[in-house]
Parts: structure tokens; C-alpha cells; sequence
């Protein structure tokens, strides 16, 4: 039954931390999948320009459909070559500039944070969770015989238990 309830709390657990990222990646697929559609759609004169040499085309390509200039991504519609220079004709996307944002601050946020950790969560932290019962002291045994010529044979047994040191 404990181990039941301590799976079912660690579950809880990771879904709360991996929520966050689980959200992130399927509402950037979404807003991909959204430009992809609206792409298909749009007429040259609402599309930005750009001319590129073939190597500031690799550098500014984040993947196959995606350019990222003067740190704004944009959704490629068409890629033509004219001579040595590469023409893209791209819509500059929002959503997704916003979402990066968005997580790049949240993860800024928590790198900056100056305040120490709270003595509980530490003490929390540092908390044994493991039973007594799981816990095993090495224990040590020494046997002593003794033979005298009043007493022809005696054993003595001296158990030594080695105990944690006291907790303050």
C-alpha cells in the first residue's frame, strides 16, 4: 500500500514538472502546423524578402521550414536560387517569437533568482525517508575463550552495536 501511494505521489510529481514542457512542445507543433496552413494561402505581397548568399542561408536556417533574422523567426513559403544568391520569400511568425520568449524568461527567472532555498524545503530535502527496518547497522561480534586450570572450558560472547550518531 506505501509503495502504491509513493508511486502514485512521484507520478504526480513528474506530470507537474513535465506539464510545462509536455504544454510547450505540443503548442509549438501547433502554432507550426497553424503558419504551415496560413503559408499555403498568402499571396507574395503580404510576404517578407529576403536574399540570403548560400552561407548566411545556412546560418540563418533553424530547420527545413524556418529562418531566424535579427533574432525573429520566420516560416518559409518559397525558396527560389537566382544566380549565387538564395531569394526566400517568408511570414514573420508571432506566436512562436512569443512562446520563445516566453520560456527563455521563465528559464531566466529561475537562474536569477537570488534568494536562498527555505530552511524547510532543505531540511525536507535532506530528510532520510528509509524506515528503520531497512536500515542495517554492521554489527560486530567478538568471541573470547578462556581456559584455565580451574575452569577447563569457558566461552564469553560481547556484542558490539554500532548506533548512528544522535541527532541534534
Amino acid at each position: 500500500m506505501k509503495r502504491v501511494a509513493v508511486i502514485f505521489f512521484l507520478s504526480l510529481l513528474l506530470i507537474q514538472v513535465g506539464g510545462c514542457y509536455i504544454y510547450f512542445v505540443g503548442r509549438l507543433a501547433a502554432i507550426r502546423t497553424e503558419m504551415r496552413e496560413q503559408l499555403k494561402h498568402l499571396p507574395e505581397e503580404q510576404l517578407t524578402r529576403f536574399q540570403f548568399t548560400p552561407e548566411e542561408f545556412l546560418k540563418a536556417r533553424v530547420e527545413d521550414h524556418e529562418i531566424k533574422v535579427d533574432g525573429k523567426m520566420y516560416d518559409i513559403a518559397r525558396v527560389t536560387e537566382q544566380a549565387d544568391q538564395i531569394l526566400v520569400l517568408a511570414l514573420h511568425d508571432e506566436a512562436e517569437d512569443n512562446l520563445l520568449a516566453f520560456l527563455s524568461e521563465m528559464v531566466s527567472r529561475s537562474a536569477n533568482d537570488k534568494k536562498p532555498v527555505p530552511v524547510e524545503v532543505e531540511q525536507l530535502l535532506t530528510l532520510s525517508f528509509l524506515p528503520e527496518s531497512f536500515i542495517t547497522l554492521q554489527n560486530s561480534v567478538s568471541e573470547i575463550i578462556h581456559t584455565t586450570p580451574y575452569q577447563e572450558f569457558g566461552t564469553m560472547v560481547f556484542f558490539t552495536c554500532e548506533l548512528p550518531p544522535p541527532r541534534s
